[in-house]
């Protein structure tokens, strides 16, 4: 599993609401970045770091470590340079040095309940057989006004084991309360992938507008490309949140379901939150391969 996309995320969001408190990694990450390059990112976007260069650890822990990739830095890593401190992997086994054990397809035990104010999953949803309910345990992780960041398979490219749509991870959080929630489709050109790394991939990014749910109802949310993709979501937890709130797909909404719902995106919608993801070249997706309500992000 690796941070990806996720990797420019993070650094947007911190930019916007600097990251703080217990961050939980769901399992550990791969991040295809060196000592130099990291701290080049952070500068990019005005950040200072926060610890010391000299003092960033390698990582040795993640069996998706890279050929090539030797000097990459860890997820601890990562995070430390913004200045967080109290940061723990959970996953299913110790196989790549997770401090805390859990199935995430079994209920939460009470310890692991609103534990972290961050919580960054780089491809655990789409490789197991439950993904709502994993889903519904990222949220119970979550303090109120905790943040996710999730990172997952949207085609059959790959070894994903599920895939989901865009609009059910919308739907999720729309449900239950959340206070933000941004939906990413990651469109990578075909004829321009470096397995090694995705930071030499290209790709188009669309976002998920929520102000085209009501106008186009049950036409909301379809994308055709064969290309691959991935979805990247942001989430942040309100203080009303709920997790246990079951979703209903759109074309089988009753009128007072959907009043509800419209409702809550409505809430949504006031967040002053800045888009956190952005094509890194030239739009090469065509019309044709993008419907319902998704919106192009270019580079600048």
């Amino acid at each position: 599993m690796g941070l990806g996309p996720l990797v420019d995320v993070i650094l947007r969001e911190h930019t916007h609401k600097p990251l703080h408190g217990d961050a939980l990694f769901i399992g550990r990450q791969t991040v295809s970045l060196t000592r130099d390059e990291a701290i080049a990112k952070l500068q990019s976007y005005g950040i200072p770091s926060a610890i010391d260069p000299a003092s960033i650890e390698i990582d040795t822990s993640t069996i998706h470590h890279r050929p090539g990739f030797e000097t990459s830095i860890s997820d601890v890593s990562f995070l430390r340079l913004l200045g967080l401190r109290n940061i723990r992997a959970l996953d299913h086994s110790s196989y790549e040095k997770a401090e805390i054990i859990h199935d995430l397809r079994r209920p939460l035990p009470w310890r692991l309940r609103r534990s972290a104010d961050i919580v960054i999953d780089g491809s655990t949803l789409d490789n197991v057989f439950t993904p709502a309910t994993v889903l519904q345990n990222f949220a119970r992780l979550l303090k109120p006004g905790g943040r996710l960041f999730m990172l997952n398979a949207g085609s059959p490219y790959d070894t994903a084991y599920v895939l989901t749509t865009p609009m059910w991870y919308v739907d999720y959080f729309v449900a239950n309360g959340f206070a933000d929630c941004k939906v990413y489709v990651v469109v990578g050109d075909e004829m321009n992938l470096d397995k090694k790394n995705f930071d030499k991939k290209n790709f188009n990014v669309f976002y998920v507008d929520l102000a085209q749910i009501e106008s186009r109802r049950r036409e909301m949310g379809r994308f055709l490309s064969l290309r691959p993709l991935s979805i990247v979501v942001f989430a942040e937890k309100g203080t009303r949140s709920t997790w246990d709130k079951l979703p209903i797909q759109q074309d089988y909404r009753s009128p007072e379901e959907w009043q509800t719902y419209l409702s809550n995106v409505a809430a949504i919608a006031q967040s002053k939150r800045p888009h956190l993801l952005a094509s890194n070249t030239g739009r090469f997706v065509s019309d044709s391969e993008v419907k319902g309500g998704h919106i192009y992000i270019a580079a600048d």
